[in-house]
């Protein structure tokens, strides 16, 4: 999993999270902070630290965020909740990152997606999405399933959660591989064919007041051989964290 789209899940993660705490009514209005640290898979490129600003919103059906997009409520039974989605991904990367990455082009791209969640129990909770590329850069799709458990901790809520995501050639071609026409002397063409990854993720939450509330996570991914064997890919694993406080109207 590249390293903007777990920083992306991970604030999508907070925002939604700190939403559903603190809302007292159908419709909640969040503005924030983020600070997200992540490192790169990627050959030579260092690893992303930044703040930015966070607002999101959301009532009984709708959703909206700059991290998740548009999440639309397909269904919801009580135990069964289906959703559909338009998803912002920033690119994976820049040419300017790194030397072995130089004369990459690779651009932000949107997925059309459908999510189903499942309570399996107690705060047990399973998610499946499928995605499909939208904004016709490489036209792959993924598939990311998902589970996680709530546990209270001397009264902190904690919430561990493991998954798989698949991504088909072409998606995982346009993230780690490398084309005919960008190999180099030093930069070998490479098809990674399709990938699928796991992840590993702990965070938690703390409302101060009904309005104010901070999350922490931790996400740790890894990356198939085929994925890691990339020229342009350095590293097996990665780890990223997010820190988030908002404000809820």
């Amino acid at each position: 999993m590249k390293t903007h789209s777990i920083i992306c899940a991970l604030a999508t993660t907070a925002l939604v999270t700190s939403t559903f705490a603190n809302a007292n009514d159908n419709s909640s209005f969040d503005i924030g902070l983020v600070s997200v640290n992540g490192g790169s898979i990627y050959e030579g490129a260092k690893s992303t630290s930044a703040v930015m600003p966070s607002i999101s919103f959301e009532s009984d059906i709708l959703s909206v965020s700059v991290q998740e997009g548009l999440v639309y409520q397909l269904s919801n039974n009580g135990a069964l909740k289906l959703t559909g989605a338009i998803v912002p991904n920033f690119r994976p990367y820049k040419s300017t990152n790194s030397a072995s990455l130089a004369g990459m082009t690779r651009k932000m791209y949107f997925d059309a997606s459908v999510t189903a969640a499942f309570t399996l129990a107690r705060g047990l909770d399973a998610k499946l999405s499928m995605a499909t590329e939208l904004s016709n850069q490489f036209n792959g799709n993924a598939i990311d399933a998902s589970i996680s458990q709530f546990v209270p901790v001397m009264g902190q809520p904690i919430i561990f959660g493991a998954g798989l995501k698949y991504q088909d050639a072409s998606r995982a071609n346009y993230l780690y591989g490398v084309k005919a026409s960008e190999a180099t002397g030093q930069r070998a063409q490479y098809d990674t064919g399709s990938a699928t990854s796991t992840y590993l993720s702990v965070s938690t939450f703390h409302s101060f007041t009904q309005q104010v509330s901070l999350f922490a996570s931790v996400n740790a991914s890894f990356l198939p051989s085929n994925v890691s064997n990339s020229p342009i890919v350095s590293k097996k694993r990665t780890v990223s964290s997010v820190i988030g406080l908002s404000y809820s109207f």
